[in-house]
């Protein structure tokens, strides 16, 4: 439990709370969205332009919230509680997508993009392609990971709220 006798960080930390719950709302939803996402393939080069969309979505409305935030600079204190009860193969799955995010989403790193070109009679036209898909299993752990984190909220919200 965060435990701080300072009144603004407590009052800060309800608000920055309070967003967190919307935030980790949204982030289920895109993941059951694109959970049951049909046709749903693994191979980028077979992937449709949705499935590729949705998958970026769930990895950056996941991932953003554990960054440093402007106007909250606690986020590693408050990180650590959120995901405190993870397992040591959520621990992973955790790390993997904020690294994807920091790599291939958000950032352009020093790692080599992969582009296809696309020609067909009409027009010739290149996409980067995104190296990785979340797999259906790693959603399914990626959706119990939100939900730990969702109670966690609730716990903190009410351990806040209590007076």
């Amino acid at each position: 439990m965060i435990d701080s006798s300072d009144k603004s960080f407590e009052e800060n930390f309800l608000s920055y709370l309070y967003i967190l719950r919307n935030e980790f709302w949204e982030v289920n939803n895109f993941i059951n969205t694109l959970k049951n996402y049909k046709p749903f393939v693994l191979d980028i080069r077979e992937s449709t332009p949705i499935q590729n969309a949705l998958n970026i979505t769930v990895v950056i409305s996941y991932s953003r919230n554990f960054k440093k935030s402007y106007g909250f600079n606690n986020t590693n204190r408050i990180n650590a509680e959120l995901t405190k009860y993870f397992t040591k193969e959520e621990n992973e799955l955790h790390k993997t997508i904020i690294s994807w995010r920091d790599q291939e989403y958000a950032h352009s790193d020093a790692i080599p993009n992969d582009v296809q070109i696309y020609n067909d009679n009409k027009s010739s036209y290149s996409r980067r392609v995104v190296r990785q898909l979340l797999e259906k299993g790693q959603l399914e752990t990626l959706k119990i990971m939100v939900n730990k984190i969702r109670d966690e909220i609730e716990i903190q919200i009410k351990s806040l709220t209590k007076c």
